[in-house]
């Protein structure tokens, strides 16, 4: 890299590459006011603040205690990184699951932008959607709460 204390995007960019050939599970770089944390298990560690940010936006009444926390026989779909959530593939396109649906572990409930990336978003158990807690284009955060899935077997 560069003396600069911030790295360009290229550096970056090649960092990740590096990183991702890399036979590493997981690796964590920081360099100036910039960090990388990289997992391929999907399993990462809290967010890092790395540089100052505009004071965050008060939250959502979508996301009360209340609705963040599940009944026993419930399992909360989080996200699984930043970015603007989707309940559609595109555009005036039906929704991937309707509320009451029955969902499968592999089931699409809807996709995560990240950069013009569409990353899934899938149900990770056996049960029936019961509610979104996030609405259709909303910015979410890393292990945002998205939806609720009644699982199998519960009433």
């Amino acid at each position: 890299m560069t003396d600069n204390t911030t790295p360009s995007w290229q550096h970056l960019l090649d960092l990740v590459t590096q990183l991702d050939s890399g036979s590493y599970d997981s690796a964590f770089v920081a360099y100036g006011n910039i960090s990388v944390q990289l997992s391929r298990s999907g399993a990462l560690a809290a967010p890092v603040a790395t540089a100052p940010a505009p004071a965050p936006a008060p939250a959502p009444a979508s996301t009360s205690p209340a609705a963040t926390s599940p009944e026993p026989s419930e399992t909360i779909i989080p996200s699984p990184m930043i970015g603007v959530f989707y309940r559609c593939p595109s555009p005036g396109a039906p929704p991937f699951v309707e509320l009451g649906a029955r969902v499968e572990p592999d089931t699409t409930v809807g996709i995560v932008e990240v950069m013009k990336l569409m990353n899934p978003v899938t149900a990770g158990v056996d049960g029936t959607l019961t509610s979104f807690l996030v609405k259709d284009n909303e910015q979410v955060e890393y292990g945002q709460a998205l939806a609720v899935v009644s699982e199998v077997g519960t009433p």
